[in-house]
């Protein structure tokens, strides 16, 4: 007999919005997919959970202004930097507010979120 395989350990993400509604579908369906999710509507308290817990995935909303990105994206690198950055665009022609590892288009963020996700993770070397 061998060793019982263990589980692996869900990708623990953080996701900051300003939009609460928008925030709680966004961990909905990572959820869905096995995902652990926290989340965030202000910068305060982002940043807490940023320097109290661990997290592999930060999600930027599209309705986050520029200064917090960088605020956050800062401490979350600092905190993790093997961490991935993925940035939620309002438009496939809008600019990134800050340098994300990824970017998904909010009106792909059903299809491609989850897509985007699991890349982080093996780009982490972890299984998917």
């Amino acid at each position: 007999m061998g060793t019982p395989k263990q589980a692996p350990t869900p990708l623990r993400i953080l996701s900051a919005s300003v939009d609460a509604s928008l925030n709680h579908s966004r961990a909905l369906l990572l959820r869905s997919r096995g995902f652990e999710v926290v989340t965030s509507e202000s910068l305060d308290r982002a940043s807490e959970q940023i320097q109290t817990q661990l997290f592999d995935v930060l999600v930027f909303g599209s309705t986050l202004p520029r200064d917090t990105c960088w605020h956050l994206a800062a401490v979350f690198r600092e905190r993790n930097a093997k961490g991935k950055i993925i940035e939620i665009l309002p438009s496939p022609w809008a600019a990134p507010k800050n340098r994300p590892d990824a970017t998904v288009v909010s009106s792909d963020e059903a299809e491609k979120l989850i897509v985007t996700v699991c890349d982080c993770r093996c780009s982490q070397g972890k299984r998917p």
